[in-house]
C-alpha cells in the first residue's frame, strides 16, 4: 500500500462521515481516522524522513557553529580586554619619566593593534568556519531536496489522479 492509497482511504473515510446539520464539520470514526494516519506515517519515503533528520541536523550545527564563534569572539574580546588593562596599567606606571612613558605609549599602542589584529583574525576565522559549515549544510539540503522532487516526479500520476479526484467532489 502507497502513501497516495493511504491518503485516499483517508479521504473516502471523510466523505464517508456523518454531516453534522447546519456545520461544515463530518463525525467519523476516530479509530480508523488514527489508523490511517498511522499507516500515513510508515509509508512516507525514506527520503522525506532523511530530509526532517537534515534540517534537524541543519538547526544542530547553525546553533553549534554560532556558540563556537560566539565562544571565539568572547575570548577574543577578553584577551583584548586582558593586553588593554595590562598595557594601560604600565603605561601608568611608566608616565613619571617622560623618555620611558613616550616608549610605554608606543608599545601600548603596538600591543593594541596586535590585539585588536589578533581579535579581528579571530573573529574572520569564526567567521569563515560559520560560513563554510553553512555553505555545507545547504549543499546537503540541496542534494536532498532535488532527491526528493526527483521522487515526487516519478510517482506515476501523482497531480492527475489528484485533481481529478477534486474534480469528482465538485
Amino acid at each position: 500500500m502507497s502513501i497516495i492509497d493511504v491518503i485516499d482511504q483517508l479521504e473516502g473515510l471523510l466523505a464517508g462521515g456523518r454531516r453534522v446539520v447546519f456545520t461544515p464539520n463530518v463525525i467519523v470514526n476516530e479509530e480508523e481516522a488514527l489508523e490511517l494516519i498511522d499507516r500515513a506515517r510508515l509509508e512516507l519515503p525514506e527520503e522525506l524522513k532523511q530530509a526532517h533528520w537534515t534540517a534537524q541536523e541543519r538547526e544542530r550545527l547553525i546553533a553549534e557553529a554560532e556558540a563556537t564563534a560566539e565562544a571565539i569572539r568572547a575570548r577574543a574580546e577578553e584577551e583584548a580586554a586582558a593586553l588593554e588593562r595590562g598595557v594601560a596599567a604600565r603605561c601608568e606606571a611608566l608616565v613619571a619619566e617622560s623618555e620611558v612613558a613616550r616608549r610605554a605609549e608606543e608599545r601600548a599602542a603596538a600591543v593594541l593593534a596586535d590585539a585588536e589584529a589578533s581579535a579581528e583574525r579571530v573573529r574572520g576565522e569564526a567567521d569563515t568556519y560559520v560560513r563554510n559549515a553553512l555553505t555545507t549544510l545547504e549543499q546537503q539540503l540541496s542534494r536532498l531536496v532535488a532527491e526528493i522532487r526527483k521522487g515526487v516526479d516519478s510517482l506515476p500520476g501523482t497531480t492527475s489522479s489528484t485533481e481529478t479526484q477534486r474534480s469528482r467532489r465538485r
